[in-house]
């Protein structure tokens, strides 16, 4: 990592996750471990699960629909309190249609409510969502200090 000192870069998650939607199972296992090695509570970690898996599942499924070779990264930063969460793909860019009434297309909703910030922003390029959860339980777990970087 670049950029920043231990005093403002805390824990880090770095997960490449193929556009395999049966991946999806050991990614969100890999994030709840990293989460319980740093002391967040499992409310916490079952809400953040939830909105992660959300973001991923649409990376693999819109991002990534005509192109199974792709690759989402997903990384996740422990600041203090302060969860920070970016899953990206560089797979095609798709406005919402507008039509969210059938039993599809509840994905923005479901992480808007469950996370503090949940942020999409789609280019040609590919998309990035950004989503940030203030903990509420203790985070001081055995790693919760310094900075480290974790690759799957």
């Amino acid at each position: 990592m670049t950029g920043g000192t231990s005093a403002d870069v805390g824990p880090v998650l770095t997960i490449e996750l193929p556009a395999d939607p049966g991946r999806l199972a050991a990614t969100r296992e890999r994030l709840r471990g990293w989460l319980h090695a740093r002391g967040v509570s499992e409310w916490d970690v079952e809400t953040v699960l939830i909105a992660t898996g959300e973001a991923c599942a649409n990376a693999i499924e819109h991002g990534y629909r005509f192109a199974p070779e792709g690759i989402t990264t997903l990384r996740a930063e422990l600041r203090g309190d302060r969860l920070e969460i970016e899953v990206r793909d560089q797979g095609g860019w798709r406005p919402a249609d507008g039509d969210e009434s059938g039993d599809r297309g509840r994905g923005r909703l479901i992480m808007a409510r469950v996370m503090d910030e949940a942020t999409i922003v789609g280019t040609p390029e590919g998309t990035c969502v950004r989503l940030v959860k203030r903990l509420t339980g203790d985070v001081s777990g055995p790693a919760g200090t310094g900075s480290s970087e974790d690759q799957l």
